[in-house]
Order: structure tokens, then C-alpha cells, then sequence
């Protein structure tokens, strides 16, 4: 189980520590956000675990980095249509400047790091292999490991698709729930814990390249330009 778990509570725990340390450690703590999680990540691998994930290259996985981008216009589109469904407020939306224009480059790319890279690998270790498999064997005593990958039942389906969204915030819902139920419906089919790797990472990498460069181009609803960096 730490296998799957420390990497998420090394990551969250960096989150908490930012809403509390003083503005001095911002930058350090933005570090932290990729590296806690990629230390934990590495070491478990390390140690082998994680056997179940193998990189596997095939033409599938250009379908997988194509269901990806689409899923990313899934979740843009609402907020697009209806602006009304975003956040309010200014601390909502994540800030490129936040250290400073001359930080600006760094910043993203530590964010496309975090966001597109490291945060499905550790997301999907934790969801599809470890929470999928665990909710059908916490009530009894067998091992979760000796369960195959995208095995389909109910309870699981269900599970997966309450805990994505219980560690999403409510305005997001809107797009987390179909979301999480197409990627569950694409890892039953490809049965290949890299391919839902892949979708999450071709979402997440869409979803902040749309930040970036298709903020204001369209209206906010009420006179304004909408910008996306509430989404990453």
C-alpha cells in the first residue's frame, strides 16, 4: 500500500505546507510540489514496485495521446460555453508571474513537469492500480496485487469515480465525473496501466498548453476576456 500512498500524501503534504509557511519559501515549496512526489515515486521504484507499469510504445498509443487531447477539450468546453462555471475570485487561477517575470519560463516549465508528467504517473498508481484492486478486497484478506489490472466491477467503477472527484474541488465536477468515467471505460479496454498514463498525461499537457496560449480569446460572459489559468 506506501507504495501507492506516500507519493499522493508527499504531494498534498507540500500543499498544506504552502497555505502556512511564510511567502519567503514560496519557491522552495513549488519545488517540493515535483520533487517530493518524484523522490517517493523513485525510491518505491527503486525498491520494485510498481512492476505492474511497463512502458510499451505502439501505434495504440497515439490513440491514447489522441483520447487525451480529446478528453482536454471535454473539460475546457463547459467553462468556455457557460463562463459562469469558473471559480470567482483571484486566487482561483493559477499565476505564471508569481515570482516574477523573469521566472515566468521556469515557472511553467516545473508546472508542465508537475502537472503533465509527474502528476498522472502518481495519480494513476494510485487510482487505477492501488484504490481499483483495493475496493474489492479491503473486506476480506487477500492481496489487492493478485488482482489483474482493469478488472471491472461496480463497486471499484464506483470507487474510482468517488475518489476522483472527492479529491477534485466541487466547481470541477462538472467535467471530473465524465471524465473519470471515459478514462475507467478506456483502461477496461486497453488494460495497460502506461496507456491511461498517457491520456492523463496528453489531458493534463493540453489543458495548461490551452492556458497558455488560448487564455483571452474567449468572452468572459460579461464584457470580458476568459482566461483559463483557473484550470491548471
Amino acid at each position: 500500500m506506501l507504495p501507492y500512498v506516500v507519493p499522493m500524501l508527499a504531494f498534498l503534504l507540500v500543499l498544506q505546507l504552502e497555505g502556512v509557511a511564510p511567502a519567503d519559501f514560496a519557491l522552495l515549496l513549488y519545488v517540493l510540489r515535483v520533487v517530493a512526489p518524484v523522490g517517493a515515486l523513485a525510491y518505491f521504484w527503486s525498491q520494485g514496485c510498481y512492476r505492474e507499469l511497463r512502458l510499451k510504445l505502439s501505434w495504440m498509443t497515439v490513440s491514447d495521446l489522441l483520447v487525451g487531447v480529446a478528453l482536454a477539450a471535454m473539460w475546457i468546453l463547459p467553462y468556455v460555453l457557460f463562463p459562469q462555471l469558473r471559480p470567482s475570485g483571484a486566487d482561483a487561477e493559477f499565476d505564471p508571474t508569481m515570482f516574477g517575470v523573469a521566472w515566468v519560463s521556469w515557472v511553467l516549465a516545473l508546472r508542465m513537469i508537475g502537472y503533465a508528467m509527474v502528476t498522472p504517473v502518481m495519480e494513476e498508481l494510485f487510482m487505477r492500480s492501488f484504490v481499483m484492486r483495493y475496493a474489492d478486497v479491503y473486506d476480506g484478506d487477500q492481496d489487492f496485487r493478485k488482482l489483474p489490472l482493469a478488472r471491472f466491477t461496480w463497486r471499484s467503477f464506483i470507487v474510482v469515480v468517488v475518489v476522483f472527484m472527492g479529491t477534485h474541488m466541487m466547481w470541477e465536477w462538472w467535467v471530473m465525473l465524465p471524465w473519470a468515467v471515459l478514462t475507467n471505460l478506456w483502461f477496461y479496454y486497453r488494460k495497460d496501466l502506461f496507456a491511461i498514463i498517457v491520456v492523463h498525461a496528453a489531458t493534463n499537457a493540453s489543458i495548461l498548453l490551452a492556458a497558455i496560449f488560448a487564455s483571452d480569446l474567449f468572452s468572459d460572459g460579461v464584457g470580458g476576456k476568459l482566461s483559463l489559468w483557473f484550470l491548471v
